[in-house]
C-alpha cells in the first residue's frame, strides 16, 4: 500500500500545499491565501490551510483518509506556545492524522538542499535565515514580523515610501521612484499615498507587492532605490553570516538556498544578495531551492515516518552559487561590482554617489570587528606601557596608510617619533610613486622586521587589502619570529596575512566600484580601522583626558591656541587664566592641568603625573594636595 503524505508551506502571501507518495514523487498541489495567524488571525489561517490540503489531496486523486503525516510549516510559528495552539487546531480539524508543526524555514531549508544541513534563507513578504549544522544544531535570524525584519519585501517596499517621502520634502535627491510608484498605484502626487498607505483595510501583502517596483528601478541605476536595495542585501546578508557563525559553519563551504518571491522571481535582488552573502561569509555557497518548501515540509512528515531526507547538493563538486562568475578562485575585492557593472554609462552625478553608497557600506563593514579592533588595542597597549612599539607594515595604498597613521602620532599625541612607525614596501620613493613590484618579495619584508630592530615588546601591524600581500606576510612572520604582537588588517578572508597574525581585523567591504581599486573601499576601511588602533591605544596610554588631547606638540599657532583651549576647558577658566597656567608649567598641558585643577605647584603636578604614569585623570584622584 502507497504511503502519502502532504507538507504545508504557511506564509504571509500564500499558503501552498504538496502530497507526496513513499518515492517522494509529487502527486498534487494545493493553494490558498495567507496563513500567517500573526497578521490575518486564527480563523482565516485554519480556513487557508484547510483549503491547501483538500486541493492538494484532490488534485492527487486521493482522500484525506488516505494521509499518513501532515506537516504545516507556517511562517510566525516558532515558539512553544504557538506550536500548542496549532497542535490544537489540527486535533480538531485532521483528527487521527499525525500533524507535525514546523517554521517554514525549516520547510525552505529542506526543500532546497533535500536535508538537515546549510541555511535556509527566507525572503518574500517578511525574511528569515534557519540554519542547521548536521549535528542536530539550528539556530535563526529575523523572521521578526513585516514591521521588524530587515530586507524583505516589505522592507524594501516601507524604505521606498519613504525616500520618496524625503524627496517631496527637499530632504533627498528627486528619485524616480515616485513617478515608477505613484503611476503603479494610479495616484497623481507624493502626499495622495498618506491615504492609500494609511488606509484601514491595506493589506501588508499590497505594500509589500511595491518591491519588484523597487528592484526595477535600482537596476535602472536610480540612486535612491540603489540605496534601499543594498541596504537591504546587507541586511539579508548579516542574518546568514549570523547564523553561519552561530552553528559553526565557517570550516568550509556550505548551502544557502534562496527562497520566497523576492529570491527566486527576480534576478537582480538575489545577484545583490548573493554578493553580499559572498562578501561576508566566503564559504558560504547562495544556491536555487531544489524544491519549494511545500515539497520540504511534506520531506519532514516522510521523515517523521521513519523515511531519511537524501541531500540533493554537492556544493564541494559543484559550489552551487548564483553569483560566482569569476568562480572562487578570485578574492571579493578583485570581483565585479553587480551595482556597478555599467558605471561609464552613468552620470556624473550617478558615478559619485554610486561611490558615496559604497564608501557608506565601507564604514558598515567595520561595525562588526569592532571586538577584535579593541583586543587588539589593549593588548598593543599593553606592550607599548614597557616601551614598545607600534609597527605599520604594508605595501601600495596600504603601506601609505600606515605611514600617514604613524606621521600623525606625534604632532598629535606627542609621541616620540620612533614610537609609532611606518614601513612601506619599496621605501621612501613609495610614498610618491609607484614601485608595485615590491610587494612581491617576502625576504625584503623580513628584512625590513629585521633592519627595525623589532623585539618582544612590539607589535607589528600588517596591512594588505587583498590578505596575500607576500611582503607583509614576510615581516608578520618574522616579527612573531622574535616574539612580537603581530596583527592582521585585511579585507578578505581566507587570507595568508590573516593567518600568521596573532590578531586579525577584517573589515569585509566586498567588490570595489571600480573592480579590483581597492584603494577605494578597502582603503576607506582600513584607514578606519588604522584611525582606531593608534587613537583608542593612545587613550589608553594617558594621552588623552576626556576627549581632550592633552599630550599635543604645540609646534604652530593653531596648535599653542588649541592647547590654551583644552586647559581652559578642563579646569573650567577663562583662557586668560589658561594661558597663565600654561606658561607657569613651560607650556606643559597635563601639568597645567593638574596644577590648575588641584592648587599644586608644577613640581608636585610633574611628581603626581610621573608616579600616575603621565595619565592625568590618576593623577588627580590620587588624593589632594596639601600645602
Amino acid at each position: 500500500m502507497s504511503t502519502y503524505v502532504i507538507g504545508v508551506d504557511g506564509g504571509a502571501s500564500k499558503t501552498a500545499a504538496v502530497v507526496l507518495d513513499g518515492d517522494r514523487r509529487v502527486l498534487g498541489r494545493g493553494a490558498a491565501g495567507s496563513s500567517n495567524y500573526h497578521t490575518v488571525g486564527l480563523e482565516q489561517t485554519r480556513f487557508a490551510l484547510l483549503i491547501a490540503m483538500q486541493g492538494a489531496v484532490d488534485n492527487a486523486g486521493i482522500g484525506m483518509d488516505q494521509i499518513a503525516s501532515v506537516t504545516w510549516a507556517l511562517a510566525g510559528v516558532d515558539r512553544p506556545e504557538e506550536r500548542r495552539i496549532f497542535k490544537s487546531l489540527a486535533a480538531e480539524e485532521v483528527p487521527g492524522i499525525p500533524v507535525h508543526v514546523e517554521n517554514d524555514a525549516v520547510a525552505a531549508l529542506v526543500g532546497g538542499v533535500g536535508a538537515r544541513y546549510g541555511i535556509g534563507l527566507i525572503g518574500g513578504t517578511g525574511m528569515n535565515a534557519y540554519g542547521e549544522n548536521g549535528q542536530g544544531d539550528h539556530t535563526r535570524a529575523g523572521g521578526w514580523g513585516h514591521f521588524l525584519d530587515h530586507g524583505s519585501a516589505y522592507d524594501l517596499a516601507q524604505e521606498a515610501l519613504r525616500a520618496i517621502a524625503l524627496a517631496a520634502d527637499g530632504r533627498r535627491s528627486p528619485t524616480r521612484l515616485t513617478a515608477r510608484i505613484l503611476d503603479s498605484l494610479d495616484l497623481e502626487k507624493p502626499t495622495d499615498l498618506l491615504g492609500w498607505v494609511y488606509a484601514r483595510d491595506r493589506e501588508v501583502s499590497e505594500i509589500a507587492a511595491l518591491a519588484p517596483l523597487v528592484l526595477a528601478e535600482a537596476e535602472a541605476g536610480d540612486l535612491l532605490a540603489v540605496d534601499v536595495v543594498s541596504r537591504g542585501a546587507d541586511a539579508l546578508a548579516e542574518a546568514v553570516d549570523t547564523v553561519a557563525r552561530r552553528l559553526g559553519l565557517w570550516g568550509g563551504p556550505f548551502p544557502v538556498v534562496f527562497t520566497g518571491g523576492l529570491l527566486t522571481r527576480n534576478d537582480f535582488y538575489p545577484r545583490v544578495v548573493a554578493q553580499a552573502i559572498h562578501t561576508r561569509v566566503p564559504h558560504a555557497r547562495p544556491i536555487s531551492p531544489q524544491a519549494d518548501a511545500a515539497v520540504g515540509a511534506a520531506l519532514l512528515a516522510l521523515e517523521a515516518l521513519g523515511h531519511s531526507l537524501e541531500p540533493r547538493v554537492d556544493v564541494q563538486a559543484s559550489g552551487g552559487s548564483i553569483n560566482s562568475p569569476q568562480g572562487g578562485d578570485v578574492w571579493m575585492s578583485e570581483q565585479r561590482n553587480v551595482l556597478t557593472h555599467d558605471l561609464d554609462l552613468r552620470t556624473t552625478f550617478e558615478v559619485v554617489g554610486l561611490m558615496h553608497l559604497e564608501d557608506r557600506r565601507a564604514v558598515a563593514a567595520v561595525r562588526p570587528v569592532l571586538p577584535a579592533i579593541a583586543e587588539a588595542v589593549d593588548a598593543i597597549a599593553d606592550r607599548m606601557r614597557r616601551d614598545g612599539r607600534l609597527i605599520y607594515v604594508g605595501a601600495g595604498t596600504s603601506g601609505r596608510l600606515g605611514v600617514l597613521d604613524a606621521s600623525e602620532c606625534p604632532p598629535t599625541f606627542n609621541a616620540d617619533p620612533s614610537q609609532v612607525v611606518g614601513i612601506i614596501a619599496g621605501g621612501e620613493r613609495a610614498l610618491v610613486s609607484s614601485v608595485e613590484a615590491a610587494e612581491d618579495n617576502p625576504d625584503a619584508g623580513r628584512q625590513a622586521i629585521a633592519d627595525a630592530s623589532v623585539g618582544p615588546r612590539d607589535s607589528v601591524v600588517g596591512i594588505a587589502a587583498s590578505g596575500r600581500t607576500p611582503y607583509v606576510v614576510g615581516a608578520l612572520e618574522e616579527a612573531g619570529r622574535r616574539g612580537a604582537l603581530t596583527v592582521a588588517v585585511v579585507c578578505n578572508l581566507p587570507a595568508p596575512v590573516a593567518e600568521v597574525a596573532e590578531h586579525k581585523i577584517a573589515p569585509l567591504v566586498g567588490p570595489e566600484v571600480i573592480t579590483g581599486s581597492t584603494r577605494l573601499k578597502a582603503g576607506t576601511a582600513q584607514k578606519l580601522v588604522l584611525n582606531m588602533l593608534s587613537t583608542a591605544v593612545m587613550v589608553r596610554l594617558g594621552k588623552t583626558y576626556g576627549n581632550l588631547m592633552v599630550d599635543l606638540q604645540q609646534t604652530s599657532t593653531k596648535l599653542q591656541d588649541r592647547a590654551r583651549r583644552i586647559v581652559a576647558q578642563a579646569c573650567g577658566i577663562d583662557e586668560d587664566n589658561a594661558q597663565q597656567e600654561l606658561t607657569a608649567c613651560q607650556g606643559d598641558v597635563k601639568v597645567a592641568i593638574v596644577t590648575a585643577m588641584l592648587g599644586c605647584s608644577p613640581e608636585e603636578a610633574r611628581t603626581r603625573l610621573a608616579q600616575a604614569g603621565g595619565v592625568v585623570r590618576a593623577a588627580l584622584l590620587d588624593g589632594e594636595f596639601e600645602d
